[in-house]
């Protein structure tokens, strides 16, 4: 399968689209970008993704090409159908939910050592607190994220993850452009072994 050369984001730009300033909506330009970015996130063969604001698909694309299983949550309905029709392609392997992730089962949905790989809202404490919702799912293993920098200082007060700091991403990969400088995170839980 080859993803359409150009990105989709431009071309939903060039038609009017509204982006939604209260999800933090910004679109991932390129499929190179989104390959960039999953090639970072080193999941191993076969895994299961969870991806949080899968917006028009071009990193969902990028999941369910490279083999993956994937599960796409995306919370604006005016995007269901292109989503729903880019991921009908590779069938089984790739679910789309229309839903606030807060209000998912995520345990019921994922299998264990689940891998999240995002480009999260760009609006910081929204990003922070979706970031850790999907933590408390115990089948989540690991994480890689694009964030806001401020979402990265409020990632590393919480005493139960590891967040560290492993890219950075042009705000130009985003139409619109990102308002902020952004971080490519990778997010793990903390050991709670004692000794």
């Amino acid at each position: 399968m080859n993803e359409v050369v150009g990105g989709v984001a431009d071309r939903y730009a060039a038609l009017g689209f509204q982006t939604r300033g209260d999800l933090g909506q910004h679109f991932l330009r390129t499929p190179d970008a989104a390959h960039a970015l999953l090639e970072r996130a080193g999941i191993p063969a076969g895994a299961h993704v969870l991806e949080v604001g899968a917006g028009l698909g071009t990193l969902s694309w990028a999941i369910a090409s490279a083999g993956y299983r994937i599960w796409a949550v995306e919370k604006d309905e005016r995007l269901r159908d292109h989503l729903t029709e880019r991921l009908a392609p590779f069938g089984d392997r790739a679910r789309v939910t229309f839903d606030d992730v807060r209000r998912v089962d995520l345990d019921g949905g994922l299998d264990l050592g689940s891998a999240l790989v995002s480009i999260m809202p760009f609006d910081p404490e929204l990003s922070a607190e979706l970031i850790r919702h999907v933590f408390t799912c115990a089948r989540v293993e690991y994480g890689l994220v694009v964030v806001p920098s401020a979402s990265a200082q409020l990632l590393t007060l919480c005493e139960d993850l590891t967040v560290e700091e492993v890219d950075g991403i042009a705000r130009s990969s985003f139409w619109p452009p990102a308002p902020t400088v952004l971080r490519v995170l990778a997010i793990g839980r903390r050991s709670t072994c004692s000794s």
